[in-house]
């Protein structure tokens, strides 16, 4: 039987799998698995968490994998019904059909795996490319948005030339040399997140390596949000940002997030940079979780006072 699939050859899609199977050996608790089909291919979930529970939908990094979240899991699907996704057009076990071509296919595609789900209303988490996606959804669809977690997000200031000179270098020389340097760079390595930043970083470099990536929806990247697209969007927000982030100056982007959301609280996490979920994760759960329970956010950009 015919399995469509975006990889090259069948033993690099094997190769992936199988290392994407073994980080899934470290999800912390009992999990379910969908797919959910559209127009732009078959849509890969991991759910987990009390299924009469608030619903947490997540968006992965780029290229991360929803196997990112092993070390958040846990803490997450504690409180609430967690929807890890795998994004459409990305190595992952999600299957592409039609390419992705903009940022509103991102918000219909979201849409249609949601409603597979039987998911209404829910808050939604991204993180970096991910925190991009979820934002763009959030300005887009902002009645169906609970609350919004935005970590070290794409789409609050231009990123730096050398965070697109590194990627695009990964790109087109996919080795684990390059994209370990890359991931160096942002501040994960295995020193960071122990075996799971390791599971993490083969996966990306085998994605990298064996996943055939459709150029339309290669050309679709984060950029920064406009004043007035950021003060339009009304939906309760955190933002979390490592003190020593890189992809753009971490003070300002945060400064700019409090400053244009109108519902919106958020930090410097010390002592991290892009990595900050992994070597950061206790502060980063417990402040994702005390701002998804709480009653409101805060109101009219206020800073809360960083972890020590």
């Amino acid at each position: 039987m015919f399995h469509p699939t975006a990889f090259k050859t069948p033993r690099g899609e094997a190769a992936f799998m199988n290392a994407y199977d073994e980080a899934m050996t470290r999800w912390p608790v009992p999990y379910d698995e969908f797919e959910i089909p559209s127009r732009f291919g078959s849509t890969y979930v991991i759910a987990c968490g009390p299924k009469d529970a608030p619903p947490l939908v997540l968006l992965h990094g780029y290229m991360a994998t929803s196997t990112m979240w092993v070390p958040n899991a846990a803490d997450f699907a504690r409180h609430f019904r967690v929807y890890a996704v795998d994004v459409m057009g990305q190595p992952g076990k999600s299957i592409p059909g039609e390419p992705i071509r903009s940022a509103a296919d991102y918000v219909t595609w979201l849409n249609t795996t949601l409603y597979g789900l039987r998911v209404n209303r829910f808050s939604l988490a991204g993180q970096s490319f991910g925190g991009w996606l979820a934002l763009n959804y959030a300005i887009a669809q902002p009645e169906r948005v609970e609350k919004l977690v935005l970590l070290s997000p794409g789409g609050l200031l231009p990123l730096v030339r050398q965070f697109t000179l590194r990627g695009v270098l990964m790109m087109f020389v996919p080795t684990r040399v390059t994209v370990n340097s890359f991931m160096r760079w942002v501040g994960l390595t295995e020193a960071s997140g122990g075996p799971d930043a390791r599971l993490v970083l083969e996966l990306m470099y085998l994605g990298m390596k064996h996943f055939r990536f459709a150029p339309e929806t290669s050309r679709v990247m984060p950029t920064a949000f406009s004043h007035g697209e950021l003060s339009s969007m009304h939906v309760p927000t955190l933002v979390l940002i490592g003190a020593n982030e890189v992809i753009y100056d971490p003070a300002k982007a945060l400064e700019r997030a409090l400053k244009l959301i109108p519902d919106v609280r958020g930090t410097l996490v010390p002592h991290s940079s892009h990595e900050m979920c992994v070597s950061q994760r206790q502060i980063v759960d417990a402040r994702v979780v005390d701002f998804l329970q709480s009653a409101n956010a805060a109101r009219g950009g206020t800073a809360v006072p960083a972890a020590a």
